[in-house]
């Protein structure tokens, strides 16, 4: 059974903290996040991503985004992620939020080295202890500029951490396949659009809608610079 793990993003990788976000400012938290589930699963995400269009009588060809969700849609969505989370203990969730503020000036100059690391951080050990994996990043992810590739720079990682026997006996990875999707042509990237938003707010607005959800242990956050 292969693996899929859908990837997205919420915040920016700009550094102007002078003025508030969203009036000439950059957000002051930056989150990845990704869902992991065996390929027979994809059809429970799409349910929940569905329930959220026909609630709002809104077409399916009309993308909805975590920005456009009000109260009541989030409220929705995690009612049912919960439920989701407690029938399936094979679904996993994975998130990891920097504190943009705390980042180190040289590594503000490169945003690709940044984004690297919390792509590392949050996936190496999930692709390398799942035999076949399928990965698709939101196209929006796939790249942070024209001189970074996500499928070169997560191959490397994988060999290195397989020679370094980093992981042992549960490096047990065969091949990673990367797939960047619009999202506007996937559900289950939309699902994890509006998953990284709910979390990307917890840390930027103190928004509290996913703190039921630290109790599941398939629920991984990861923070960086927050000391």
């Amino acid at each position: 059974m292969r693996t899929l793990i859908y990837l997205d993003e919420s915040g920016d990788l700009g550094w102007l903290f002078d003025k508030p976000y969203r009036y000439g400012g950059s957000s002051r938290m930056l989150t990845i996040s990704a869902v992991c589930l065996p390929q027979n699963k994809v059809a429970l995400l799409k349910r929940i991503v569905k329930s959220l269009y026909i609630k709002r009588k809104r077409p399916l060809k009309n993308e909805l985004k975590y920005i456009n969700l009000n109260t009541a849609d989030k409220q929705l969505f995690v009612q049912q992620l919960e439920n989701l989370l407690h029938k399936h203990q094979d679904i996993t969730l994975h998130s990891i939020t920097i504190n943009k503020q705390a980042v180190a000036n040289r590594l503000r100059k490169d945003p690709n080295i940044l984004y690297n690391y919390m792509v590392k951080s949050l996936l190496l050990q999930v692709i390398c202890e799942n035999k076949q994996v399928d990965f698709i990043p939101d196209r929006r992810s796939e790249r942070v500029n024209s001189k970074w590739n996500m499928d070169e720079y997560l191959q490397q990682m994988i060999q290195e951490a397989f020679i370094e026997q980093k992981f042992q006996s549960n490096h047990i990875n065969q091949s990673c396949h990367i797939t960047p999707m619009d999202s506007a042509k996937s559900m289950e990237l939309q699902f994890i659009d509006f998953y990284t938003g709910l979390v990307w707010a917890m840390y930027e607005f103190s928004d509290t809608k996913l703190e039921n959800l630290e109790k599941h242990k398939n629920v991984i956050h990861h923070y960086l610079f927050f000391d």
